[in-house]
């Protein structure tokens, strides 16, 4: 039997399915999945894993960049290009929309968020900034009480960063938007 001839593909599409692979695995396994499961599932040699990813947390690394930008992405911030923002809606709709994005990103997100890994690759502050940029610009709208922006952005995130494991343990998804909006209100509240 003839063995199927390898499609060759450019390095870039080449990594973007080893990538790909991976997220799909640790979406339905977690932390479980390892190399020897993503070339399996890429359908490429150990080898060539390795050519791209000189670590599997190099390749978390990835995967956890590509899942925050997609987050930024779609939940970009608005700007008062087009009239004044109001801060505190802002905030509820982000924490509903962060709540949906990571519940229906649990396997992947147990694994590059919290897991050994993310203790070994801290995330660094990212979600810490962006989430402090909000509090201040709403501080400057007269929206949001005298607060100092990165201590509380660093709190409250612990709070929006709990949530979806909560509503993945069994709490009401409503209940839980509902009360992280009324932290968050009566937190920044003038």
């Amino acid at each position: 039997m003839d063995k199927p001839l390898r499609r060759r593909l450019s390095p870039e599409a080449r990594k973007r399915e080893i990538v790909e692979a991976a997220e799909r695995l640790l979406q339905q396994h977690g932390s479980r999945v390892r190399v020897e499961d993503v070339v399996r599932e890429a359908g490429v040699a150990k080898g060539t894993f390795f050519l791209y990813f000189p670590s599997w947390d190099d390749l978390l690394e990835t995967l956890r960049d590509r899942l925050t930008a997609e987050f930024d992405a779609t939940y970009p911030l608005p700007t008062e290009v087009d009239g004044p923002v109001d801060w505190p809606a802002v905030l509820d709709w982000l924490a509903g929309a962060y709540i949906d994005f990571a519940s229906a990103r649990q396997g992947i997100g147990q694994a590059l968020f919290h897991s050994d890994f993310a203790e070994r690759r801290p995330l660094g502050d990212h979600a810490i900034v962006r989430l402090a940029a909000i509090i201040r610009a709403g501080q400057e709208a007269g929206a949001f009480g005298a607060v100092d922006p990165e201590p509380t952005a660093r709190l409250l995130y612990a709070a929006i960063d709990e949530a979806p494991r909560a509503v993945a343990g069994g709490m009401d998804r409503n209940a839980t938007v509902a009360a992280l909006q009324n932290l968050l209100r009566r937190t920044l509240a003038p």
